[in-house]
């Protein structure tokens, strides 16, 4: 169970950064990231297995970026093994506002009510550091992407935060986005699996 805060990781997927390419470098940052780039999902974002996923009014579809979730069993800061600190995972959906970059906080674009679906937990095993997560809408695949392509892999990641941040007993750790993270649009159902996890389920349904 989740009793603390849940992070997610952006800018972790190798084709992302192919694609911003020369960008990375230029103004306001001057170049590409040296460090994990962190943002906090809050609790208002957070959605169980099977619960809808909110589609704002404003908003015509959404972003839904699937993932693998991290449940910490104890501390893990410097000098602590990754393994050793990990104890579940299961499959998430990182649901933002179509169309948002990484130059200013996405603040209002991800972290509107809902927007952090979440399946239930199994057990944290090496495996899934290389998973292959499928996300399917109404039964038709519309995206597949193996965690092979994260340029800072499970074990370097939790490594690298763990270097200026403790991530505590009960924290939740999105490990990355894909850039080329699926469209959802209101009444469409969608799925995520992967080897070992249990599936994940929602649907999209228009806020009143």
């Amino acid at each position: 169970m989740i009793f603390s805060t849940a992070y997610s990781i952006a800018l972790n997927d190798r084709a992302a950064l192919e694609r911003l390419g020369p960008a990375l470098s230029a103004a306001p940052y001057n170049a590409p990231p040296q460090a994990p780039v962190v943002a906090i999902k809050p609790r208002t974002c957070w959605r169980g297995q099977g619960a809808a996923t909110p589609l704002p009014e404003d908003l015509s579809a959404v972003e839904i970026a699937p993932t693998l979730g991290l449940l910490f069993a104890t501390d893990c800061g410097p000098g602590v093994s990754p393994s050793a600190a990990i104890g579940a995972a299961c499959l998430a959906l990182d649901v933002g506002e179509p169309g948002g970059d990484f130059y200013r906080p996405a603040i209002r674009q991800r972290c509107r009510d809902g927007f952090l679906p979440l399946g239930d937990f199994g057990p944290w095993a090496e495996a899934l550091a290389k998973v292959e997560i499928v996300t399917c809408i109404d039964g038709q695949e519309a995206h597949r992407w193996s965690l092979t392509r994260l340029i800072r892999p499970v074990d370097r990641l939790v490594r690298d935060l763990s270097d200026f941040m403790t991530l505590r007993a009960g924290d939740l750790l999105l490990v990355g986005l894909p850039d080329d993270a699926p469209i959802a649009r209101a009444g469409q159902s969608i799925t995520v699996s992967a080897s070992g996890l249990p599936t994940l389920s929602t649907r999209i349904e228009a806020q009143a």
